[in-house]
């Protein structure tokens, strides 16, 4: 039953930022005669639970206001898990936590006001269940949340809001990115980009060219409806938030140019959601796993570092004279102090930058490491999934599995490549970047 009492247990923020949790007596005795039994045997999907409460909440029924808390509740574990999400994806390799993200978005003590409407009810107002599931919505709608993505910018990690997406992608593109869509899909999805770049774009020029309004934020219900009079405001909300989703996958498949995947939270999810667990063991397992995978993650990288930067010290070292030592030092004065080639070569006694670049061979060191993490994460994750999978099901998502590592680990390594080409002001950042720092200081100790 643990499961169910997200239907009237909150997830609320206390004063020094932690998360804790706040019963409604109310609720509970509301919602457990309605939907309790049928969930606990299994005859009721979730899904239809949600919309059970959505369409109850929308009603002027007495039962409106508790139907709703009851949904804000279970809401606020969902903006929790993807705020959490985004911790594990980027916090590491841009310096936050998901309490940095908590204190951001989970703003709903299950009061009601007039004067303030926290993300929950926001989120709320704006679903359609005919657009998507609750869960999916509360994911997206979190991660595009201004708040989170001002922060993230400030931290360094510019996640490109959704309007700007719509905002420059062009007609003619839409065949191209979305071939996956009928002709008549696409028919509706250039209809809808249309009439969002005549509304929104228009009054974004507009509002630039008098000073106002430098970033692209959520459009207005004025100009949802002025971009589709037909539909509810909420609505067409839903299916413009929809269409910037998929162009954005589209845009991060491009950019690492490989294929969609799904990330490794999701796929986890599926395989257990397959298997014959009840909800409260198949989030227990996916948990147990998931955290297992995050220590081996950053493990695995130190292993492969450490085991590759020790080939390139033996290497030079057997050169005459030896050169471990100084390419240790070169190492650390390029990613931990930020110099120039230039200045590396004269504090390590060499006569030009190009001899640094050469002895560096910064390209070839990242390949060599992704090669070596990726097999490492390949093999370990592998095994660990056998502790809570079988292996059947295991082969059956084996090819899925290798894509996703595959993409996690080349995210890393571009996160590197990136700072790496900084001409000047080069920060230490990258998640490769710390974990070298940290191995050079700490583990790697350059020949006597």
């Amino acid at each position: 039953m643990d499961h169910l009492s997200r239907y009237w247990q909150m997830r609320v923020l206390t004063g020094p930022g932690q998360l804790t949790y706040r019963n409604f007596p109310d609720v509970q005795q509301w919602f457990e005669p309605r939907y309790a039994d049928s969930l606990s045997a299994g005859t009721l999907d979730e899904t239809d639970c949600q919309r059970s409460l959505w369409e109850m909440a929308q009603s002027s029924r007495e039962e409106a206001s508790l139907a709703q808390l009851s949904l804000r509740c279970w809401v606020s574990y969902q903006i929790e898990a993807a705020c959490n999400q985004l911790a594990r994806q980027f916090g590491e390799a841009y310096s936050f936590t998901q309490n940095d993200l908590w204190r951001l978005v989970m703003d709903d003590d299950g009061r009601t006001s007039s004067d303030y409407t926290p993300v929950t009810v926001k989120i709320l107002n704006q679903y359609d269940p005919a657009q998507s599931g609750l869960r999916n919505w509360t994911y997206r709608l979190t991660k595009s949340n201004s708040d989170i993505n001002a922060f993230l910018k400030e931290q360094g990690l510019y996640r490109i809001s959704p309007w700007a997406i719509l905002n420059d992608t062009k007609l003619p593109q839409l065949p191209k990115v979305l071939p996956h869509l009928s002709r008549g899909e696409l028919t509706a999805a250039g209809r809808l980009l249309n009439a969002y770049h005549q509304v929104y774009r228009r009054d974004r020029i507009a509002n630039r060219q008098a000073g106002r309004g430098r970033r692209c934020e959520d459009p207005t219900d004025e100009q949802l409806r002025r971009i589709n009079p037909n539909e509810p405001a909420n609505v067409v909300f839903s299916q413009l938030s929809e269409l910037a989703e998929q162009l954005r996958q589209y845009r991060i498949a491009a950019r690492r140019g490989s294929p969609q995947t799904q990330s490794l939270d999701r796929l986890e999810r599926d395989a257990y959601d397959r298997e014959d667990l009840t909800a409260d063991d198949g989030e227990q397992v996916q948990d147990e796993f998931l955290q297992q995978y995050r220590d081996n993650f950053v493990a695995a990288l130190d292993a492969s570092i450490q085991a590759i930067v020790q080939v390139y010290v033996d290497r030079y070292q057997k050169r005459r004279p030896p050169q471990g030592q100084i390419y240790c030092q070169a190492l650390e004065l390029f990613h931990c102090q930020g110099l120039s080639m230039a200045e590396i070569a004269r504090q390590v006694g060499l006569s030009s930058q190009v001899q640094v670049t050469r002895l560096l061979q910064l390209r070839r060191l990242r390949a060599e490491v992704l090669v070596h993490w990726l097999n490492q994460l390949k093999q370990q994750t592998q095994a660990k999934a056998l502790n809570h999978i079988s292996p059947e099901r295991l082969n059956a998502i084996a090819q899925q599995l290798d894509q996703v590592l595959t993409e996690e680990t080349e995210a890393v390594m571009d996160a590197a490549q990136a700072e790496a080409q900084m001409p000047k002001n080069r920060t230490s950042n990258s998640l490769f970047a710390r974990r070298l720092c940290y191995l050079l200081a700490n583990i790697i100790l350059p020949p006597p």
